[in-house]
C-alpha cells in the first residue's frame, strides 16, 4: 500500500511540474541560458530541487519538456490558425502569409518566449541545442504536412529561411524598437503590410508549370 508522503507527491506532480516549466521560462527571459541551474530553478519553483531529476531526469530533460509544451513555442496548431485542413487548401502564397503571420501574432503574446530567443542569440550550450532542436523539428512538420506541393521547388528550404529569420527579427526588434525601414512593428498596419509582402515572396515557392489561379481560394 502506498504511504501517505507517496500519495501527497503523486498528487502534486501536476502542480510541481508547472511551477518548474514556468519557473525555466521566468529564469530564461530575466538572465538568460547562463541563470540556468537546478538549484536556481527549484528555488525560482519553490520545490526541492531533486523534484527535477524524479519527474524529468536532470535539467535537460526540463528544459526539452518546456521546449516541447504548447503553450511555449507557437504550436503546429497556432501556426494552422488551429484548421490545418482548411489552410492547406489555399495557395501556397497564402498559405506561408498565414503560417508567418500567425507565428508572429502568437510569438508576440509570449514575451517570455521573445527574451528567451534573444539570449539564444549570445549563449550557445546544451540548452540552447535543446530548444533549436525542437523548433527545428516542427519546422520541418509544417513544411511536411503543409507545404508537400513545394518540396520540389528549388531552394525552397532557403526562401522559407529567409522568410522565418526575417520574421523572427522583426519580433524580436519589437519589443525594444518600434520603427524598421520605415514599418511600424508596433501597429497592426505594421504587420498587414508585412504580411502581404510575405505573399509576393511566397509565389517563388510555386511549383512552376501550376499557375495560382488553378488553386482553391482561402
Amino acid at each position: 500500500m502506498a504511504s501517505k508522503a507517496s500519495l501527497i507527491v503523486r498528487r502534486n506532480r501536476p502542480e510541481t511540474e508547472a511551477k518548474l516549466r514556468a519557473a525555466i521560462e521566468s529564469l530564461l527571459a530575466k538572465g538568460g541560458f547562463g541563470a540556468l541551474t537546478p538549484t536556481a530553478v527549484a528555488k525560482e519553483a519553490g520545490v526541492d530541487k531533486m523534484l527535477i531529476y524524479r519527474y524529468f531526469g536532470d535539467l535537460n530533460g526540463l528544459v526539452e519538456a518546456v521546449a516541447r509544451a504548447p503553450d511555449f513555442f507557437p504550436s503546429f496548431e497556432d501556426v494552422c490558425g488551429n484548421d490545418p485542413a482548411r489552410l492547406r487548401l489555399a495557395p501556397i502564397p497564402e498559405r506561408v502569409a498565414a503560417v508567418f503571420g500567425n507565428f508572429a501574432k502568437v510569438l508576440m503574446q509570449r514575451p517570455s518566449v521573445v527574451e528567451m530567443m534573444v539570449w539564444e542569440l549570445v549563449e550557445r550550450n546544451e540548452l540552447t541545442a535543446i530548444m533549436e532542436t525542437a523548433r527545428e523539428e516542427m519546422g520541418f512538420r509544417i513544411a511536411a504536412e503543409l507545404f508537400p506541393d513545394a518540396a520540389g521547388v528549388d531552394r525552397a528550404g532557403a526562401i522559407t529561411a529567409l522568410l522565418a529569420a526575417g520574421v523572427t527579427y522583426l519580433v524580436l526588434r519589437r519589443r525594444k524598437i518600434r520603427w524598421y525601414n520605415g514599418v511600424d512593428l508596433k501597429s497592426e498596419e505594421g504587420w498587414i503590410a508585412l504580411n502581404e509582402a510575405i505573399q509576393l515572396m511566397a509565389h517563388a515557392l510555386q511549383p512552376s508549370g501550376e499557375p495560382a489561379a488553378n488553386r482553391a481560394g482561402f
